[in-house]
């Protein structure tokens, strides 16, 4: 088992020194929040899916292993319930990330399969109509898959999915002084420069 091991980690560092160093990107972004909705309360109105932006850097060690910490931007969803005479509450989602990124040998000239896994701090703001605002900060570990695009240029166009896990929010109607709960993810399409 140690054998294996340690060809692991020797494929892992043994790669090429040009593709070590530090990288920037900025991508649109379409999320599913994926907000809670509660069995015993009508709905009028419902939208949990809205276009972000995402903001990232990072570092590659080698051409197989690196780190990256992004922004992510899930934009605003609103919901109404027919209860309290129209109760709407307007969300405002961000998530934070700190990941480590293992990537495969191309699979097509120019193409790289990566997944990612790490941190994601998610930042659940709502606020009712009534004027009260609730916001719920949840630390989880989160994963993505994606694929890399390089460019002739030397950018990268990169696609992803990011799910960032279930935050700590409420799930009954009755209690207060948290927002609904909410399960993000989201798609992205980003462009990538290395420096």
């Amino acid at each position: 088992m140690k054998k294996y091991i340690y060809l692991f980690i020797l494929t892992l560092f043994s790669s090429s020194v040009l593709a070590e160093g530090f990288y920037g990107g900025i991508g649109y972004l379409k999320s599913d929040v994926d907000t809670h909705q509660y069995p015993t309360l009508t709905y009028t109105a419902f939208d949990d899916e809205d276009d972000g932006i995402t903001i990232f850097g990072g570092y590659d060690f080698n051409e197989r292993f690196g780190i990256e910490a992004g922004y992510n931007d899930l934009g605003d969803t609103t919901g109404t319930v027919t209860a309290g005479g129209g109760l709407t509450a307007d969300k405002e989602t961000t998530v934070t990330t700190l990941a480590g990124v293992l990537k495969s040998d191309p699979i097509a000239e120019n193409i790289v399969l990566f997944v990612k896994a790490g941190l994601a701090r998610i930042n659940n703001d709502e606020t009712l109509s009534t004027g009260v605002n609730v916001n719920k900060n949840t630390n989880n570990a989160f994963y993505g898959v994606g694929a890399n695009f390089e460019l002739p240029n030397g950018l990268i166009v990169r696609g992803l999915y990011e799910n960032y896990g279930e935050d700590d929010g409420n799930t009954d109607v009755n209690a207060e002084g948290d927002p609904d709960r909410i399960e993000p993810s989201a798609m992205s399409l980003s462009l990538i420069k290395r420096f």
